[in-house]
């Protein structure tokens, strides 16, 4: 460094000073030190604030969970909210306190007793729900009002299948009479829980182009004056071609329930992912409790409470195996390689028994005497949950002579096939009752959890 001398006439003391060359060396490493120290306290406030920020969230949010305002309100009141009203595009209008849905873009999914439903209209007095997708597929009948049909005889088992139904669900009256479909008028009605949806509601919701076309074949509740039933087909259009000479076609089974005007809303908020909610969502401590169409986590694979006996509990899985076989084949498959994944001192045995499908019967797909039994069966005609899946085999018969068994095909029709061809498998188990169910709800995302896991099982 390079300096001077300079003297202090009042001290007589040197004092050495810098060239301002020196000086200006010693200012550029002061000017570094410097930046080097703002740099680290700028990371130093920018940890601070983040764990600052990080803490407040919590607080903030723990919060809320813990102070969480519970809408006291009913379902009604929730959907039924003059913000949500629209007047020309898809969702919900009004007319003199009658509320319907129309068009595609709706929010009106209710996820009530395992099942997911839609939000059709609201009165003075109810809501109207219909299952958004087909449970079971079935015969009309043969020459039949909706009153004495095959789908109205299932339909009064089905409400005994829905959770506490006496303390959600409201009797109606339902259309059973032959009408026109452009002049649409029914004094003939029957009383009950369960039925079909009208012409008329479906033309009222925008038809094909409405969330009610679901893009697959469905019964409505009425007919025209030949007395063949009007359904809805996959293109979203109302035909009338419910049979042809002896043939009788099978289409699927939407049910249309009546919740009480007083039932509470939880939460949801209505969409696909968010459905209404108004039911408290517990699964129950063991498996018989719990509801059907809960699903079930069990052995690896997941299923869905299919029917609750007093011995136990039928469980159907959610999918088909990934192997295909020839009817005979498949059933021997099921009791031996499948059931051998199992723990058998959870199992009991099923009776069961096969019957004939067809014109010769009227459809009738009850079986009086059940002579056979199995750890493991297919799903029967009458089965819910059938149209979950396509192209599987059912246990029924379709023609002896000729050796048929039925299968439901990608169309989700009833089709009879030779007992050599193979197709998928879809099994049915039961278990006990009295299983404890270790974690879960019982809906799809949070499926009741039963059973030790075994990663070698099937998957």
């Amino acid at each position: 460094m390079e300096e001077i001398e300079v003297l202090d006439l009042e001290s007589d003391n040197k004092v050495i000073k810098q060239t301002p060359k020196a000086r200006k060396s010693k200012d550029k490493k002061k000017k570094k030190l410097r930046k080097c120290e703002k740099l680290f306290i700028l990371i130093n406030v920018l940890i601070i604030f983040s764990i600052i920020g990080y803490y407040a969230y919590r607080t903030v949010h723990y919060y809320k969970l813990s102070h969480e305002v519970v809408e006291n309100i009913t379902l009604k009141e929730k959907v039924a909210a003059f913000d949500k009203l629209t007047f020309q595009n898809d969702g919900l209008y009004e007319n003199n306190g009658y509320y319907y849905f129309k068009g595609n873009d709706v929010d009106n999914y209710v996820y009530y007793s395992g099942r997911m439903f839609r939000i059709i209209d609201i009165d003075k007095n109810n809501i109207r729900l219909i299952e958004d997708d087909s449970n079971t597929n079935l015969v009309w009948g043969v020459d039949t009002n909706f009153s004495d049909s095959i789908v109205n005889n299932w339909l009064k088992k089905y409400v005994e299948t829905l959770k506490d139904y006496e303390v959600y669900l409201e009797e109606n009256n339902w259309c059973n009479e032959k009408i026109k479909l452009d002049n649409y008028e029914c004094k003939e009605l029957i009383n009950g829980y369960v039925g079909l949806l009208s012409t008329k509601d479906y033309l009222q919701a925008g038809g094909k182009n409405s969330y009610l076309n679901n893009k697959t074949y469905f019964w409505t509740i009425n007919q025209d004056d030949d007395g063949k039933t009007f359904y809805v087909n996959d293109e979203g259009s109302i035909n009338n071609i419910s049979s042809n000479d002896n043939n009788y076609y099978s289409y699927g089974v939407r049910p249309v329930i009546t919740l009480k005007s007083d039932v509470m809303y939880i939460s949801g908020a209505g969409t696909l992912d968010e459905p209404y909610i108004i039911e408290e969502e517990v699964g129950f401590a063991i498996l018989k409790d719990n509801s059907v169409g809960s699903y079930v986590s069990y052995n690896n694979q997941k299923f869905r409470i299919l029917k609750i006996e007093d011995d136990g509990v039928l469980l159907i899985l959610d999918g088909v195996l990934d192997i295909n076989k020839g009817y005979k084949d498949a059933i021997k498959y099921l009791n031996n390689d499948y059931l051998k994944t199992f723990n058998k001192d959870d199992l009991v045995k099923i009776n069961y028994g096969v019957k004939e499908y067809n014109y010769e019967n009227k459809y009738n797909y009850l079986v009086d005497k059940k002579s056979e039994s199995n750890y493991c069966v297919m799903p029967q005609i009458g089965d819910m949950f059938l149209n979950d899946y396509a192209n599987y085999w059912l246990m029924n018969i379709s023609d002896s002579k000729l050796g048929l068994y039925y299968t439901l095909d990608e169309n989700k029709f009833f089709f009879g096939d030779l007992t050599g061809n193979s197709h998928p498998i879809r099994p049915i188990i039961k278990l006990k009752g009295d299983i404890v169910v270790e974690s879960g709800r019982g809906s799809i995302d949070e499926p009741l959890l039963i059973g030790e896991t075994n990663e070698e099982n099937v998957e």
